[in-house]
């Protein structure tokens, strides 16, 4: 048996982050457990050793809250404000100690020291001031993503509204030093970023175009471009909005969720890491499919779905890449989801 937490909305019936119990002989789900009450825990991260708990909470002040785990008992530890609307994407740093956070609706990122007794505490936060790009949901700076690479030498973070992504380095008290802006083509719409396990390479999620580029990092911290692939058909004419983008650990497949297509799109890697090959584009069997993830040995996908109660269990064929859907079971609008 397994856990994965899945998290989201509660303007529903979900009440805040739950488990699941993944039975891989059975390829299926057997149970799911509400384990923590929390108003819009719209992104959860672990610690390494999945002692602590980090969650984005929505309640009378809309920031960060710390719980940790005792045996699957999880103990409040602390609360803090840090924006004046809940965040849209936090990040664990084990080596930092340190939260990352992002603001999509006003383009602010945070960082949040952990203390020794648990409690937490912001030390910086910053807003992105770029001409926005010409998109017409870029009417604003909106930061989606913050994240230290493999090497903690820099963080990187994504703008949606202003086509940048930005590099950081982390000063002795914890600040944010900006060493570089990449400017990604127009109407782009940065969300995420997938980072290679070995070599310096990111790969770029377009939310509002469908792509995914290739960008290599520099020893100075600054990206450079290299390919780009599309994420959808291109006969599709409707809504889509591209949501999330994962790597597995052997760098050899890239899968990337399409919100309105409501697929998940898998591309080959090639060994070094610079080109993609579209293999499989699957149904998630689901409405609006904005976060997934591997299961820890990632011989499974999980999919959770913002518009419909149902979260997808998808097999992994780890040799080919490829993906076959084998269950469901079903909570509202998660839209994130987390492996042990």
């Amino acid at each position: 048996m397994e856990t994965i937490y899945v998290s989201g909305y509660t303007r529903e019936d979900n009440k805040g982050i739950h488990t699941l119990t993944l039975n891989a002989d059975k390829k299926a789900f057997e149970a799911s457990e509400l384990i923590i009450e929390e108003n819009n825990p719209t992104y959860i991260t672990l610690s390494k050793d999945g002692k602590h708990l980090f969650t984005l909470s929505d309640g009378n002040e809309p920031g960060v809250a710390h719980y940790e785990n005792n045996d699957g008992q999880f103990a409040f530890k602390d609360r803090v404000k840090v924006f004046n609307e809940n965040g849209c994407y936090l990040t664990y740093d084990d080596e930092a100690k340190v939260l990352y956070d992002a603001n999509y609706k006003k383009g602010e990122l945070a960082v949040i020291k952990v203390n020794e007794d648990g409690t937490l505490t912001v030390t910086d936060v910053i807003q992105h001031t770029s001409p926005v790009g010409p998109h017409e949901n870029q009417d604003f700076a909106h930061a989606h993503f913050i994240h230290p690479t493999n090497d903690h030498k820099y963080i990187l973070s994504c703008d949606l509204g202003t086509d940048e992504v930005h590099t950081y380095t982390l000063t002795d008290d914890n600040k944010l030093a900006e060493v570089s802006v990449y400017k990604a083509a127009p109407g782009t719409g940065p969300r995420h970023l997938a980072f290679h396990h070995s070599e310096p390479i990111v790969y770029l999620l377009g939310e509002l175009d469908y792509t995914v580029e290739v960008l290599n990092i520099q020893e100075d911290g600054s990206l450079v471009s290299g390919n780009r692939y599309d994420t959808i058909p291109s006969d599709w004419t409707e809504f889509n909005s591209s949501a999330a983008i994962r790597l597995s650990s052997d760098n050899k497949f890239l899968y990337v969720s399409n919100r309105g297509h409501n697929s998940i799109t898998v591309f080959e890697v090639s060994a070094d890491g610079q080109s993609l090959t579209e293999i499989q584009n699957i149904s998630t069997e689901g409405d609006f499919p904005r976060d997934f993830n591997f299961n820890a040995d990632e011989s499974f996908v999980i999919v959770g779905h913002q518009f419909q109660p149902q979260i997808s269990l998808f097999t992994r064929d780890q040799a080919s890449g490829l993906l076959t859907y084998v269950d469901h079971t079903n909570i509202n609008e998660i839209v994130c989801v987390t492996p042990v």
